[in-house]
């Protein structure tokens, strides 16, 4: 397996390539694409993906990018509606397992108001190329699979790339190179390992 430097390298070139920006050479297949590692390289890529970001887009004004952290956005759901210390109360009294569906259902996710969905949607430059992270830290709760199958119809122009800490093969999505998350066959994967 070749060195997660050499692929973040890699991948910096292959987001700057005029073909992937336009997504062109699918067929007609939405432009979801998955840079999938080894978890135990999440820091570094966490700490790759700005210095990627800003490196592209001063070398190509013209592309712009935009980074979703699913972590992050559930995060706010919570903080909003202030239902953070409502949360921790309950995991004391019942347990993780039944505040996760407690907190599924409170996002509504998988479902046509889905708000991690609406959230990408109602943010969203539909001209920037779109990064998708923190996959591994909203685990449980949110799983890339349900949010890649519901952005298909919101993310359309640009490509979207989900920073995935596991693996990525034929189809199959196993978070943490462990819990199988369900098949997706439409993305593609964007480097090789």
């Amino acid at each position: 397996m070749r060195s997660i430097n050499i692929r973040l390298n890699e991948l910096k070139e292959k987001l700057s390539d005029p073909k992937l920006l336009l997504n062109k050479g699918l067929g007609n297949e939405v432009g979801f694409y998955i840079f999938d590692y080894k978890p135990e390289q999440e820091l570094i890529v966490r700490e790759s993906i700005p210095m990627i970001k800003e490196s592209i887009e001063k070398e190509n004004p013209q592309i712009k990018i935009q980074v979703f952290d699913l972590y992050d956005i559930v995060l706010d759901f919570f903080e909003q509606r202030g239902y953070m210390e409502k949360n921790f109360k309950m995991e004391q009294r019942k347990d993780s397992e039944f505040l996760y569906d407690k907190m599924r259902k409170a996002l509504k996710l998988a479902t046509d108001n889905d708000w991690i969905v609406k959230y990408i949607e109602e943010h969203m430059d539909e001209e920037a190329m779109i990064f998708l992270t923190g996959v591994g830290k909203a685990y449980p709760i949110v799983r890339s699979h349900t949010v890649l199958n519901n952005l298909q119809t919101v993310v359309e122009k640009k490509p979207l790339i989900l920073f995935y800490p596991g693996t990525y093969e034929n189809g199959s999505l196993r978070l943490f190179s462990r819990f199988l998350d369900d098949h997706y066959y439409r993305a593609f994967k964007l480097i090789e390992n």
